[in-house]
């Protein structure tokens, strides 16, 4: 130990040294606007040595010629510019993560440190010949070592931690995975997925510095709280200036905070979206209706510019590429251009004088009504505002309802327009459309990418300069409107022309295998098709399930995550919406100190955290209230109740009044992204399969709707004759109309086959045209 010690004092004065020269560096340059470049880049290097109270190294390996290296976090030279403690990301390192009982490439010893600042507490010694020895106790890739075990049992504070020194083999090949393609990384709980993305930008930074530097790569996570959650790791790897933003961020300026029905949110996330906004948008683009001249007065004389040259300027621009702006622009520039050439072949040789830009003055009005001038926000509120546009941007993707459940009324003020998260990536679609986004990165990191729609995943593709991306989720955990069951889906919108590659980490260290084995009785129900991971870390106790009384749920959920934190651990209750409010309640009335995941805190001691809010996050303790009240909240709920119990890293407890892991019949239908139908005899046909005529349905529920004639206003009854005039024939149906009837009767045959067996179908409608005539009746 006392050797080490010295190594490591030697090895701080070294970098204490090279930290004090950076300083000086700026006293030799020739003028200030040089000292002020050397300042700015010693300052960069600087921090890339760590802070002065930092361990100068975490491990030490020694291969088998005795040689030893060691590692750290920043690379540390003598006075002679030889290598005193190598950089972790360097290929010369590799070895230390790679070893293994199996192929130990060379190395005897592998050598962890636990150290305070700079002082070493104490060290774990790995002797691979002893590893290869007694393999069926100690295989690496089956037993985790002890110093993983210690890392794992640290209590969490709120902010991930650095887990270099515990790279196993198979982590450390992912992160090694040359740049160039996606990379998708599939874990379950506690696997380390997101560790392994975020090393793997700090391995990128160091290994590809001819290509990469910190400003070109994008961190996108779920939420807030998740990007705050991460972004302390990879100033301690020594890479700052790295952008981590949550992918709510990527839209144009906007108010925040409005909200809406999943169905709506569901629909906007739809890919059809994209084609109804550059529809809308180049819908705006046209000639003032019924006009087949322009006038325009220039120097006092009227001067008639013919509509169908114009038009033809306007076709040559749109068809020009580019952004919207873009081709306005050029439509401005055109089109005087092209006036001034009329006029004179014309002869009307008195406007030569002004030349083009004379016209130009002239038609600015005329133009702005042409082809105006907008915003994203500002063309989307009056896209959302108007039925006549939605329905002409639809075409003939979107139904009559759809296009219903998309038109909301404007804010009376820009200002005051509230815009939901699903509004987010159409406004960057539109912003894209119009102005083009600025902004594109050499690498993008998609954390927990299961669940992002595809407008926000075509969102994220259009920041990748090349198509490069690091991938990872976990489809277990795939929840929301967008829950899907394989990788494919959202690789698929991301539309990169790389190579892809799935890999897959099979064993799970975080989570105790006591809690894991627990929460994964729900898979078979969650996620079928996913291979859950292998567990290899035992717990310090079982999960806890407290059944109590509806009224009794926030007072034991309190008490309990008390009791944790009254021993030091950072606690999560992990509460459903329908005890939200009760549950602060206790904690106020309690006076319990207490932080609210919602607002972007976390941190040691009790936590609020909603079950759409904990994914990714870890606690040394969870309470989970109400497992049927979470599983009720999504239609992948049992996914939803996995993600809340896997949370933790110790302790599991469960408050409930009813079934700690409800099952499909008692807490909602939730069977592989699909709704459980009714069960029906073995002898009647499925919905989808059925081969009754639904047309002729549709016929018979018309004929039982016109069995009786409903009343008219004035004489008792409606239709037939007023005294001996005929009533006026019904108003002639536009294209428009035609379009909502049929896509209406298109959304009934669809509630139809998704609801109701089909035997019932005609009895069904027979009610409805009966509910309908009472309604008639009662007008």
């Amino acid at each position: 130990m006392k050797n080490e010690q010295e190594y490591f004092d030697a090895a701080w004065e070294h970098r204490e040294r090279m930290r004090a020269n950076l300083d000086s560096a700026a006293n030799a340059a020739a003028n200030s606007g040089a000292a002020a470049r050397i300042r700015r880049d010693a300052k960069a290097r600087q921090e890339k040595l760590g802070k002065p109270d930092e361990a100068v190294a975490f491990a030490r390996m020694d291969d088998e010629s005795g040689e030893s290296l060691y590692l750290g976090y920043h690379a540390i030279f003598d006075d002679k510019s030889d290598i005193v403690v190598v950089n972790w990301q360097a290929p010369a390192a590799a070895r230390f993560h790679k070893a293994t009982h199996a192929d130990p490439c060379g190395l005897r010893l592998k050598r962890d440190f636990s150290c305070k600042s700079n002082m070493i507490q104490s060290f774990t010694d790995t002797i691979l010949a002893d590893l290869s020895a007694d393999i069926a106790e100690l295989e690496s890739w089956k037993q985790p070592s002890d110093t993983l075990l210690v890392e794992l049992d640290r209590n969490r504070t709120g902010s991930m931690q650095d887990i270099v020194r515990t790279i196993q083999a198979a982590q450390f090949d992912l992160i090694r995975t040359p740049l160039e393609g996606v990379m998708v990384v599939q874990g379950g709980p506690g696997t380390g997925k997101t560790a392994i993305a975020l090393h793997r930008v700090s391995w990128l930074l160091f290994n590809y510095r001819d290509q990469l530097t910190a400003e070109n790569i994008l961190i996108i996570g779920p939420n807030p709280t998740f990007t705050r959650y991460t972004r302390t790791v990879l100033p301690t790897l020594g890479d700052i200036s790295v952008e981590q933003l949550d992918v709510h961020q990527l839209h144009p300026p906007v108010r925040r905070g409005g909200t809406e029905p999943a169905e709506i949110a569901r629909l906007k996330g739809d890919p059809r979206m994209i084609r109804l906004v550059e529809r809308a948008l180049y819908a705006r683009v046209s000639l003032p209706d019924n006009e087949k001249h322009l006038r325009v007065v220039v120097d006092g004389h009227r001067i008639t510019l013919p509509a169908e040259a114009i038009a033809a300027t306007v076709a040559r621009c749109r068809d020009s590429g580019g952004t919207y702006s873009e081709r306005r622009q050029l439509f401005r520039q055109v089109l005087p251009e092209k006036m001034f050439d009329l006029l004179a072949r014309d002869g009307s040789n008195d406007f030569r004088r002004g030349g083009a830009s004379g016209i130009r003055q002239v038609l600015d009005p005329v133009m702005d009504r042409i082809w105006p001038s907008t915003t994203a926000a500002a063309f989307l509120r009056e896209l959302y505002g108007s039925r006549d546009r939605l329905i002409a941007a639809a075409g003939d993707e979107f139904t009559a309802r759809e296009v219903t459940l998309l038109h909301r009324r404007a804010a009376d003020k820009m200002s005051d327009e509230q815009w939901t998260n699903a509004d987010l990536a159409v406004l960057d679609e539109a912003e894209d459309l119009i102005n083009g986004v600025a902004g594109r990165y050499d690498h993008v990191v998609v954390d927990e990418a299961q669940d992002l729609s595809p407008m926000q995943l075509r969102s994220i593709a259009r920041r990748s300069a090349n198509g490069s991306f690091t991938v990872v989720g976990d489809i277990a955990q795939s929840t929301g409107q967008w829950a899907r069951d394989e990788w494919v889906d959202v690789v698929e919108h991301l539309a990169s022309d790389l190579p892809v590659n799935y890999e897959e980490l099979r064993y799970g260290y975080r989570v105790p295998r006591q809690v894991f084995e627990f929460a994964a009785q729900l898979l078979p129900i969650a996620a079928p098709l996913v291979r859950p991971p292998q567990v290899v870390r035992e717990g310090p106790a079982d999960p806890s399930i407290h059944k109590v009384d509806d009224d009794d749920r926030a007072n034991e959920a309190v008490r309990v995550a008390m009791g944790h934190a009254a021993h030091g651990r950072s606690v999560a209750i992990i509460c459903p919406d329908t005890c939200r409010e009760n549950l602060e309640l206790v904690l106020n009335a309690m006076d319990v100190a207490w932080r609210a995941a919602s607002e972007g805190e976390l941190g040691p001691g009790i936590n609020v955290v909603g079950p759409h809010e904990a994914k990714g996050l870890e606690f040394d303790a969870v309470v989970v209230i109400e497992p049927a009240d979470i599983v009720a909240d999504d239609v992948r709920g049992h996914r939803l109740l996995y993600v809340a119990m896997t949370r933790t890293t110790r302790y599991l407890d469960v408050v409930c009044s009813g079934n700690p892991l409800p099952t499909s019949t008692d807490a909602g239908p939730s069977l592989t992204g699909s709704i459980v139908e009714n069960p029906q005899d073995d002898d009647q046909p499925d919905p989808l399969d059925s081969d009754i005529d639904i047309n002729a349905l549709l016929e018979a529920f018309e004929a039982e709707l016109a069995k009786t004639e409903p009343e008219d206003q004035s004489h008792g009854k409606r239709g037939g004759k007023i005294g001996d005039v005929d009533p006026p024939p019904p108003a002639p149906r536009t294209k428009a109309s035609l379009r909502v009837v049929t896509a209406s009767a298109e959304d009934i045959v669809e509630l139809l086959r998704e609801s109701v067996a089909p035997n019932l179908w005609q009895e069904v409608l027979n009610k409805a045209a009966e509910i309908i005539r009472h309604s008639r009746d009662k007008e």
